[in-house]
């Protein structure tokens, strides 16, 4: 049985037999003598004692046991190189391989030497093999397409930076060994030469004073900028989450029943407010962790943490546009059915907005008024519509040779199919009252309680025979269609301004003498000119 002794490499403890261990001492001694004149010895010896230790732990491990022996020291030698290797020809690769030059697998990095804002692109460019160029031109396409800021956020704070020569050479996929040690350590030698050469004649004192002024007033903004995020991000986060328990409270019990929360199905209420909540939150929260690794460079969190972040984003975008595109669906078709009615003739009508509205008990939650003290209180001189709906009513007003005006109503409505269109559609209300030659008519299309919106309106075409007279008030102007109302009232007439018009055998004229010379000549004074 071989004598074990207990040896430190990089800090960490290994048992190894005695012969096993002069021979790895006598490697190391002339690693040392190689390297013992350059100006970074120290850095070199302390990186190839580093990947040694990785090594043997990796050695022990796959092999199941405790202690290095001679063979574990030849096999992780030989991976790693001898000194006297660097007296082969290296532009020969049959010598290359043949002194330890093994494949080495590909690691993912952030390479900061070759980076514009973090080395993320550069470091997926080395891992795929692609120039970072193209990967950056990707980056930029995402960012337009909305999703390019969180997954760029979360990425730089997942992938780690190359830090060490051994990060670098796993990042490039270089045999990790002392040749590729001192050829990084002569690359980064000769960069410095160079950098220190051109730094000499370019550089004037001047310069380097402002750029040093620059750089701290820019990390004092920056850290700035940071705590506003962190504040700003909190608030936001908090604000957030009481937001979704409120409103998922107020809509799942039926309290938002108008426009445009009607349009969501009731099925779908609860995962599209989650989805929505999370697309936000989620940003949010990376953007907070960001800032605070800045102002603080000790704050870490776990990959797993950003990885499970990113997935579950990525989940709700997708739930997301699942969702919304079933809702799409549910306007592909249109459909329509009319409603004739006679209206009681009359020589001069009198055409206003119907300024009542009757409210029903959910409706007294927008006008703050108490649901226990409700008795369907009606609004006077209303000019707000039903809430938020969209304009759904609109007014035609054409000759007929008729005898009795009528009216027809063309209701109209969208649905996934027909049938359920025209459902919709013959669902939808819509009134008008007539006294005598008083015609009110209502400024919506209403819905059902608790019906979902559909597109549902209603198309008034209001037939009147030659000769007619039409008073007509300011506050149609938005629903009327073909004529303004404008044309045909002074210029600082209020909204409920009565103008007069007249049906005549081309169609409807203003009937104010002066404004309808005015518009009936003015074809002609501009022809004179």
């Amino acid at each position: 049985m071989n004598k074990t002794i207990i040896i430190n490499i990089n800090g960490i403890v290994f048992h190894i037999e005695e012969d096993a261990y002069e021979m790895l001492r006598t490697y190391m001694t002339g690693v040392k003598r190689h390297f013992a004149y350059s100006a970074d010895s120290e850095e070199i010896v302390t990186d190839i004692e580093n990947r040694l230790a990785e090594m043997f732990l990796e050695k022990l491990k796959y092999d199941h046991k405790q202690v290095i022996i001679i063979e574990d020291v030849e096999f992780v030698t030989e991976k790693m190189g001898n000194v006297d290797d660097f007296d082969v020809d290296e532009e020969d690769p049959s010598i290359r391989l043949s002194t330890g030059a093994f494949k080495t697998e590909k690691k993912l990095f952030r390479d900061i030497e070759d980076s514009i804002i973090s080395g993320v692109c550069s470091g997926i460019g080395h891992y795929f093999g692609v120039e970072p160029k193209w990967i950056r031109l990707i980056a930029i396409i995402t960012l337009f397409m909305g999703i390019g800021i969180p997954v760029y956020i979360i990425l730089w704070l997942v992938i780690p930076k190359a830090r060490t020569r051994v990060d670098k050479m796993a990042m490039k996929g270089e045999p990790i060994n002392i040749q590729n040690f001192k050829k990084n350590f002569d690359e980064e030698i000769e960069s410095l030469k160079s950098g220190l050469k051109t730094a000499r004649k370019e550089a004037k004192p001047a310069i380097h004073s402002l750029a040093k002024f620059i750089g701290k007033a820019g990390m004092i903004f920056v850290k700035f900028i940071g705590a506003i995020i962190i504040l700003a991000g909190v608030t936001g986060l908090f604000v957030l989450g009481i937001g979704l328990i409120t409103f998922l409270g107020y809509w799942n019990g039926n309290q938002l029943n108008t426009f445009p929360f009607n349009v969501v199905n009731p099925g779908y209420k609860s995962i599209i407010t989650l989805s929505a909540f999370t697309l936000l939150f989620i940003p949010i929260a990376a953007l907070v962790v960001f800032a605070i690794r800045v102002l603080f460079a000790h704050f870490e969190v776990s990959k797993t943490v950003y990885f499970g972040m990113l997935i579950i984003w990525l989940a709700s975008l997708g739930i997301g546009v699942y969702h919304v595109s079933k809702i799409g669906s549910e306007f592909n078709e249109e459909a329509q059915y009319s409603v004739k009615s006679n209206l009681k003739p009359s020589k001069t009508f009198y055409l206003k907005l119907n300024p009542v509205q009757y409210l029903t008990k959910e409706d007294s939650i927008d006008y703050n008024i108490d649901p226990n003290d409700f008795k369907g209180r009606i609004i006077l001189n209303s000019r707000r519509g039903q809430f938020n709906l969209p304009r759904n009513v609109s007014l035609k007003i054409v000759k007929a040779n008729i005898s009795t005006p009528i009216i027809i109503q063309e209701f109209r409505a969208k649905g996934p199919d027909f049938e359920t269109a025209l459902y919709n559609a013959q669902r939808a209300k819509h009134s008008y009252i007539q006294t005598d030659s008083l015609l009110l008519i209502d400024g919506n299309t209403h819905l059902q309680k608790g019906e979902l919106w559909r597109d549902q309106n209603v198309h008034l075409i209001l037939s009147i025979p030659e000769s007619t007279t039409l008073f007509i008030e300011g506050t149609l102007n938005r629903y009327l269609e073909d004529y303004s109302l404008w044309e045909c009232q002074p210029q600082d007439a209020k909204s409920d301004f009565l103008s007069e018009w007249i049906m005549t055998t081309n169609g409807l004229k203003c009937k104010n003498d002066s404004l309808y010379d005015q518009s009936r000549n003015k074809p002609e004074q501009e022809a004179q000119f």
